[in-house]
């Protein structure tokens, strides 16, 4: 059912392609190439993979094996096909100028590359048993080799006699040989696979021959048919080894599991090092494959530990030796971000690549910044200021804007952390910092004067609302400072500032420090407390807004 499916799918495929055909013009620069993908659609058929039966020559043989080990490749390599494949369907898809039977084309090529996908995933080892039970009905003679043998130590004495020529052309610079010699360099190479080519059928036919015979030493002859098999193509290799070991695996069963499941770690390990060596991109001229780009993420993490370990070391030095919190978060911070810069630096140079190469880096970032790395540059250089100027430091009491003020308790190369009041964490960009107005309360120490505003009735005798309030300050156990401090003159005063409309206004002028100062809400209430009581002691009347209506004359019609 599924392969009547598929006929019919790629059946309507060809249909659909002849009929935008027809309704392209002769005169169009691209109907000769329609044309062709037309024909190509129609020529595109899934055939099933047969092996032949009743082979009677070696020779018919190696063919048939030949034929399989490109089926294992072709099996290896169609996931690849088929991604590749949708990529350029998905180019062509976003085109608008595309060509709609190019489109038809890669989609009927797709369905049958998925076809024969799931057709060998399913049937290759049924193909490799009938292959396999063939081996009885051949007579397997090898031959003789040694010329062959001289002729490949002939080719590779001219071969690199090729590429000193080259070489003395490239520093020569004529450009006319260079090519020459190329192209007698390229058919050296195609020479040389195809006499490796034969120095492998040779090394399979004494295989196929040992394993006939159930002979053990075929386990041993097949290192020469990796060796081989190597130098023709790497997935070539790839392929002949599977083969290999199911073939050694139907003659010598349970015996072949544990040199197969060797076979089976090597040809994983090689897929391992093929894979890990593959270039990933270039810097600077260097290709980077997996491994350059491991070991640079190894390097950068092994300096991320050292760093964090220096600045757990420091918080843990500050105890013992009395340094304050926020001088051990300067040290903290710049030792880390050294560390981490140095670690960068060395996991360039571990991975081959010199420090010329940051001037890409540096190139490529340029470009970023343009086009919206500017904030984050602005924060880092940013914080790079604040720790070094050192105006507001780990501990500090600041105040960005009447609704944003708390301590600071960590300052980073990117942003600064303020814990509030409220036990909230407010991560602030340092760029914030250096371009707006900051109050630092507790910059030089940590003493601050407040001014505390209330207003009595008119009429109130001044002085003694004075001696009320400096009074009852004095008396009450309130955070104040009360001598003096640091050669400052901290003693509590009251003075009268407005006559306002309603009140006579005036503020008491009080001195605190340490955690009162950092709470200046709770700090103010805790006085205005006071001062209301005080005052209701004193039967001084505390004013609020009121107004008087005077009414100058009664309409005439008013009724009582």
């Amino acid at each position: 059912m599924r392969v009547l499916i598929l006929f019919f799918t790629l059946l309507l495929y060809a249909n659909e392609a002849e009929d935008i055909l027809k309704t392209v013009s002769k005169d169009s620069p691209d109907y000769a190439f329609d044309v062709t993908l037309v024909k190509k659609i129609n020529e595109l058929k899934f055939v099933k993979p047969t092996i032949k039966q009743n082979l009677k020559t070696q020779n018919q043989y190696l063919n048939e094996f030949y034929k399989l080990v490109d089926l294992a490749d072709e099996y290896n390599q169609l996931p690849k096909k088929i991604s590749s494949t949708q990529d350029k369907l998905d180019v062509l898809t976003g085109e608008t100028k595309t060509s709609k039977i190019q489109i038809i084309y890669y989609k009927k090529l797709i369905s049958i590359y998925q076809k024969r996908f799931k057709y060998l995933k399913n049937n290759f080892s049924n193909l490799e048993v009938e292959l396999f039970k063939q081996i009885k009905n051949i007579d397997f003679i090898p031959f003789n080799v040694n010329d062959l043998k001289v002729l490949l130590l002939k080719k590779q004495k001219e071969y690199e006699k090729l590429n000193i020529d080259l070489q003395k052309w490239q520093l020569l610079n004529n450009e006319q040989n260079i090519q020459k010699v190329k192209k007698y360099i390229q058919i050296n190479i195609n020479k040389q696979k195809e006499i490796y080519h034969r120095l492998l059928d040779n090394q399979v036919i004494i295989w196929l021959s040992n394993l006939k015979n159930n002979d053990k030493n075929a386990l041993n002859i097949d290192d020469k048919i990796d060796e081989f098999s190597k130098k023709i193509n790497k997935n070539f290799n790839i392929a002949i080894n599977q083969i290999v070991i199911d073939f050694e695996k139907y003659i010598f069963g349970t015996k072949m599991l544990i040199y197969g499941a060797k076979k089976e770690v090597e040809l994983t390990w090689q897929k391992i090092v093929n894979i890990i060596n593959y270039p990933l991109f270039e810097v600077g001229g260097r290709s980077i494959t997996p491994l350059n780009f491991a070991i640079f993420v190894l390097v950068l993490v092994i300096g991320w530990l050292i760093g964090n370990y220096y600045k757990n070391f420091i918080y843990n030095l500050r105890h013992k030796k009395n340094i304050s919190y926020s001088t051990a978060t300067l040290l903290a911070n710049m030792g880390y971000y050294t560390i981490l810069t140095f670690s960068f630096l060395s996991a360039l140079k571990v991975v081959g690549l010199d420090l010329s190469s940051l001037a890409i880096i540096a190139g490529a970032l340029s470009v970023g910044i343009g086009f919206g790395l500017q904030n984050v540059v602005s924060n880092f250089v940013s914080g790079i200021i604040l720790m070094f100027e050192r105006s507001i430091k780990v501990g500090d009491y600041v105040e960005i804007d009447s609704n944003t003020r708390g301590e600071v308790i960590d300052i980073s190369m990117r942003s600064t952390i303020i814990r509030t009041n409220d036990n909230i964490n407010l991560i602030i960009p340092n760029q914030s910092f250096i371009q707006n107005n900051v109050i630092n309360w507790t910059l030089g120490d940590d003493i601050v004067r407040f001014r505390v505003p209330f207003g009595v009735a008119y009429g109130t005798n001044i002085d003694e609302v004075e001696n009320v309030i400096l009074s009852a300050l004095k008396n009450s156990d309130l955070p104040y400072i009360k001598t003096t401090y640091l050669n400052l003159d901290v003693t509590p005063y009251v003075v009268f500032m407005q006559m306002a409309d309603s009140s006579l206004n005036f503020e008491l002028f009080v001195w605190v420090k340490g955690e009162y100062a950092r709470r200046p809400r709770r700090t103010r209430s805790s006085f205005l407390k006071m001062i209301y009581n005080a005052l209701n002691q004193a039967n001084i009347t505390i004013p609020f807004p009121q107004q008087d209506i005077y009414i100058k004359e009664l309409p005439k019609d008013f009724k009582n």
